[in-house]
């Protein structure tokens, strides 16, 4: 077998030193079919187009019924944006080649760039169905298209077919569990890859796409032992470091997270993230002073990183730094000042260093982006009394419903100003019964802010109704 590879390789070589010479005489010389194909896939291969459409368009000259040579042409054609000219040609080759596997195949693909989904599958089944031997390569190499095109669903019934009769196909299933994925069947997706990592447990990339689906369902731990996986199989494989310390602060492991973290610094490159990402761990665990230090690294890094001054910013502000927080928070707000946290925070400084006034704008400014964020709202009332002994409460409740009708925290919002400031029970429980029915999980807000009013028996009776019971419990 060795010396009938090298005899071919030598043939091939062969043949491309005449078709060079050839160029070089303004010489024609004869060339097989085979010795064509050869010479085409090696300046292909090389993305010599020029010379891989020369070759073939010799070998056309000499063998105008080579199916082989006219679907490469086809392709080169296709390649180069002219599908349409490359359907011509197969088209006139089609009738004679019907049990053709490449010509059925390249009219797929072709097809495919058409977005003529239906017509490609009906190529793609008919080049299955006349493979035989072939049969194992050609179906992943139509799922594999079909993946590219994000045709995940049809994907999926021809990977189904292949590893029917080839279970042990790592790539298959490779293929099956990447469609999987896509198609958001998770934990079929695990299965498929556990079969793969059963026949292969030094899959890198199996043990790493396995740890991400287990993220994307919360089984975060499962997903850290995952990555510990990909990382003894390769130990250098930074982004297995990266997402593992994503998982461990999930699950709420700080510290390990700090430790997965620092390894992909030592091996990594792109490191202004990661270093975010540790001083929020340093953050999350009341080590203002590192978490300071490690948004300071990230921004000298990338000074356009706007959560790190965000994060630098509310340090800072837990450290009693209000001013210097502010300062912070103004730089994230500067490189992106859609983001409702910058204004909720920056509205918090305001408030500690008692400008008011200044803090109320900031608070507009984020429920404006985020009109969700009820606790948000109880300030914004709470500071608009404060500053305007005139301020007409009904007035400001009945503009902003009719702002955001849809949104469950302005009808608590409205529910506690009746209750609380208005003295209006009827109006109190029509506003929280509208809330409920949007989104009953504002109680929690409520119960944060204002514990009397859900002690109300009027207001009990609404929330043990049974429609909102299994709303909560959902």
């Amino acid at each position: 077998m060795q010396d009938f590879l090298r005899a071919s390789h030598d043939e091939a070589l062969q043949a491309i030193e005449r078709f060079e010479k050839m160029i070089s005489t303004d010489k024609i010389e004869y060339f097989d079919v085979h010795q064509i194909e050869s010479i085409y896939d090696f300046y292909f291969e090389k993305n010599l187009t020029d010379q891989a459409a020369k070759i073939l368009d010799i070998g056309l000259s000499q063998h105008p019924n080579a199916a082989s040579l006219i679907v490469k042409k086809a392709m080169l054609i296709a390649e180069n944006g002219d599908i349409d000219e490359a359907l011509e040609h197969l088209y006139k080759i089609e009738p004679i080649e019907s049990t053709n596997t490449d010509v059925l195949m390249t009219l797929g693909w072709i097809m495919l760039q058409k977005h003529q989904t239906n017509k490609a599958l009906n190529y793609f089944w008919k080049a299955a169905k006349v493979s035989f031997e072939d049969k194992e390569d050609t179906l992943l190499e139509i799922a594999y298209n079909l993946n590219q095109y994000e045709l995940y669903v049809e994907a999926i019934k021809f990977l189904e077919e292949l590893l029917k009769t080839y279970p042990q196909n790592e790539n298959a299933l490779f293929e099956y569990a990447y469609s999987l994925d896509k198609v958001l069947e998770y934990q079929q997706s695990i299965d498929a890859y556990k079969r793969l990592l059963d026949i292969n447990p030094f899959s890198e990339n199996g043990w790493y796409n396995i740890g991400i689906i287990y993220n994307k369902l919360g089984n975060h731990l499962d997903a850290c032992q995952a990555y510990d996986f990909t990382l003894a199989v390769n130990p250098n494989h930074e982004e297995a470091y990266f997402n593992k310390g994503n998982s461990l602060v999930q699950s709420g492991h700080f510290k390990e997270a700090i430790e997965s973290y620092t390894e992909h610094i030592t091996i990594s490159k792109d490191t202004a993230l990661t270093y975010q990402y540790i001083a929020d761990c340093w953050e999350q665990l009341n080590n203002y002073d590192l978490a300071i230090r490690f948004y300071k690294l990230a921004i000298k890094l990338s000074p356009k990183l706007s959560d790190a001054w965000y994060g630098m910013g509310t340090s800072l502000m837990e450290s009693a730094n209000f001013q210097g927080g502010i300062q912070a928070i103004d730089q994230a707000i500067s490189i992106n000042a859609l983001n409702a946290d910058y204004w909720f925070a920056h509205a918090r400084g305001l408030f500690e260093l008692d400008k008011a006034e200044d803090a109320a704008h900031s608070l507009e400014n984020g429920l404006n982006l985020d009109p969700d964020e009820l606790t948000g709202w109880f300030e914004l009332l709470k500071l608009k009394i404060i500053l305007n002994k005139d301020f007409v409460i009904i007035d400001y409740i009945n503009t902003i419903s009719e702002r955001y009708p849809d949104t469950s925290a302005i009808h608590y919002l409205a529910a506690i100003a009746h209750y609380h400031y208005l003295k209006d029970k009827q109006n109190a429980l029509q506003a929280f019964k509208k809330g409920l029915s949007i989104d009953p999980d504002g109680i929690s807000d409520i119960e944060q802010d204002y514990p009397s009013f859900l002690q109300d028996s009027d207001v009990k009776e609404l929330i043990n109704q049974e429609n909102y019971k299994n709303k909560l419990n959902e």
